[in-house]
């Protein structure tokens, strides 16, 4: 009894099974109801991850851009307005609307102490952060400055971009940072004439050439 139903019932199940594999039929609206929203948001993943890659590389690029233009104008003194150019420069490379800012330092190695010195720091104007002291130099950046000696000084470089992405995608707001440290080129330390800026105390005429003239 049983092997004459299941008999019976094979030749419609394969029939139903052909009919269901072979058939064309389908609902489009259904079909791009559950696809688009994916394929949507695949595609601006990819966009916004893109841009956001495009944007730290260009950022890297003018950092150090910037940090070779002014290591290579070591032999003359600087002015203000002098960095503000090339913090003008570095706005053309990054060519964005975003925030970008850059902050430039110069600095020795106090070999009495055994901590690094503030020589000068510069900001662009609209920068919300300070120009670097000793205190944060040593404290942030220690770590990170490579071993120098008495009377060498080296230019650190920093780059930073406010970035806001384009797509709500899995990527929030944040800041973007570059940071390059270069020796200077043709002399011991790199001249800035800033006249807001205070002289260097008495003490650090020691450890850098010329340090009080910088």
């Amino acid at each position: 009894m049983i092997h004459r139903i299941s008999s019976s019932i094979r030749p419609a199940w394969k029939a139903l099974r052909r009919k269901i594999w072979q058939a064309e039929q389908g609902s489009i609206s259904v079909e791009t109801v559950i696809v688009l929203p994916v394929v949507a948001w695949a595609l601006m993943a990819s966009f916004t991850f893109t841009d956001a890659f495009r944007h730290q590389t260009t950022l890297q690029k003018s950092v150090y851009t910037a940090a070779d233009l002014v290591s290579r104008a070591s032999g003359t003194a600087l002015t203000p307005e002098y960095l503000n150019g090339v913090y003008s420069f570095m706005l053309r490379i990054n060519d964005t609307h975003l925030d970008v800012h850059l902050r430039m330092t110069l600095i020795g190695w106090d070999s009495e102490n055994e901590e690094y010195r503030v020589i000068w720091s510069y900001t662009d104007l609209g920068n919300t952060s300070t120009a670097i002291d000793d205190a944060l130099l040593n404290a942030t950046y220690g770590s990170q400055i490579p071993t120098i000696s008495a009377g060498e000084t080296l230019l650190l470089t920093e780059g930073l971009l406010k970035y806001e992405p384009p797509f709500r995608v899995g990527l929030q707001a944040q800041t973007l940072t570059e940071t390059a440290l270069t020796r200077p080129r043709f002399a011991p330390g790199i001249t800035f004439l800033d006249p807001n800026a205070p002289p260097p105390p008495e003490a650090w005429c020691e450890f850098v050439v010329d340090a009080c003239g910088m």
